[in-house]
């Protein structure tokens, strides 16, 4: 037996060929309703399963045009499909000449049993005169019935999805507002946490760094060397008490107040905050490039933070060397614009950079290096703000270069 299945989806074609295939029968295929036709008048099949929704022809259009072949008419026509499965789409195939309409899906054993019932109840009633075919407007008429009707069951359908989607957009954007709202809240407790940490501490760090002094000044003679030594490390750590606090308090403002964006002009920035530096420290010679004409999309304020940071630890690491080196230039990263901060000083063992953008994470000793240990980590919040990313990299002796994106 030839069997011609007309489907638009390749991988039901293939269901029902193997199975059809598998009990002996010739399958040809077509992926729509015009295809279908001509393979139908090229191989005279002594059976067509269709699917109903196809483009270019679906098989309503199919069924009705074969209809107006004498030498089609007879053919068995059988629906299979997964979309029109209503009352009206059984009504309008039977009165178009259709044998059966099947739901997909089946099981391959369920479809073969089905079209084998189909097929001998077909031969068993000897039907010698096909039906007439349907007049065009009747056609039309129903056919626009059926489309209409599953038109409007799918509007129904979007609109009832729509609603849902609404729904649970409204209640996404309620938890947005209510998460933002905890997150608002919980940044002010950590900045009058910070606040009240860097200030209230300060008073009893003021006591003990002034009765340290006081017991350094009047009692600096009956202490003995043990004693005077207590007494400096106290009031070192005092200090460094103190300088901590203060890093607290820059850090916490690095992620305070409003971003506002605007170009800014990198060039000069760089350029004021190397004069600066060369002016704190006179004797120093340090070679600068700066490459010209660099501008970024920013906020101003937080961006030169950023600068007297990055430009500022290339100046302080770059000290051991004979011929100090300090460049700012631009550069990619990833596709996308960047700039570079790069120093030929001491660098450091790169199994330990990511730790560097830790607040109080420190590489060098206070006595090496002085410093608070926070000005990457400001860095990186600072950039973080931007939407940007920033990265070291470093080779022990020979220097180091941080990039980043805003």
């Amino acid at each position: 037996m030839k069997v011609l299945v007309v489907d638009d989806s390749r991988s039901d074609r293939k269901v029902i060929r193997y199975n059809l295939e598998w009990h002996g029968c010739h399958v040809v295929e077509a992926a729509n309703g015009k295809q279908g036709l001509e393979v139908a008048a090229a191989e005279s099949p002594d059976l067509i399963i269709s699917d109903c929704l196809m483009p270019v022809m679906d098989g309503f259009r199919f069924l009705h045009e074969l209809k107006k072949f004498q030498a089609l008419r007879k053919i068995p026509f059988i629906f299979y499909s997964a979309i029109y499965t209503g009352s009206r789409e059984a009504e309008l195939a039977a009165a178009l000449g259709a044998t059966a309409f099947l739901e997909k899906p089946m099981r391959p054993d369920e479809l073969w049993d089905a079209v084998g019932r189909l097929l001998a109840a077909d031969l068993a009633s000897e039907r010698e005169a096909a039906p007439r075919p349907m007049h065009e407007e009747e056609f039309l008429r129903d056919y626009s019935q059926v489309v209409a009707t599953r038109l409007e069951e799918k509007v129904r359908e979007l609109t009832e999805e729509n609603e849902s989607l609404l729904r649970l957009n409204g209640e996404l954007e309620r938890r947005v507002v209510e998460r933002t709202a905890q997150l608002e809240s919980a940044n002010r407790d950590l900045e009058m946490f910070s606040y009240s940490v860097s200030h209230d501490l300060r008073a009893p760090l003021r006591h003990l760094e002034g009765f340290s002094q006081a017991l350094t000044e009047e009692y600096a003679t009956r202490l003995n060397t043990i004693g005077n030594d207590y007494l400096d490390r106290i009031r070192r750590s005092t200090r460094r008490m103190a300088d901590m606090l203060d890093a607290i308090l820059e850090l916490s403002r690095s992620v305070r107040g409003k971003l506002t964006r605007q170009d800014v002009d990198l060039t000069a920035l760089a350029g004021e905050i190397t004069g600066q530096l060369r002016r704190s420290q006179p004797k120093r010679t340090v070679e600068f490039h700066v490459m010209e004409g660099m501008v970024a999309r920013g906020d101003a304020r937080l961006l030169r933070v950023v600068l007297e940071h990055l430009i500022g630890n290339a100046w302080k690491f770059t000290q051991p060397k004979e011929h100090p080196v300090v460049e700012f230039f631009p550069t990619e990263w990833d596709g996308h614009s960047a700039f570079a901060v790069r120093d030929n000083g001491t660098g450091f063992d790169m199994a330990y950079a990511e730790k560097l953008f830790s607040p109080f994470q420190r590489m060098h000793s206070q006595e090496e290096f002085p410093g608070r240990g926070i000005g990457l980590a400001i860095v990186k919040r600072i950039v973080s703000r931007h939407g940007g990313k920033v990265k070291i990299e470093a080779e022990l002796g020979r220097g180091a270069t941080v990039t980043f994106t805003v």
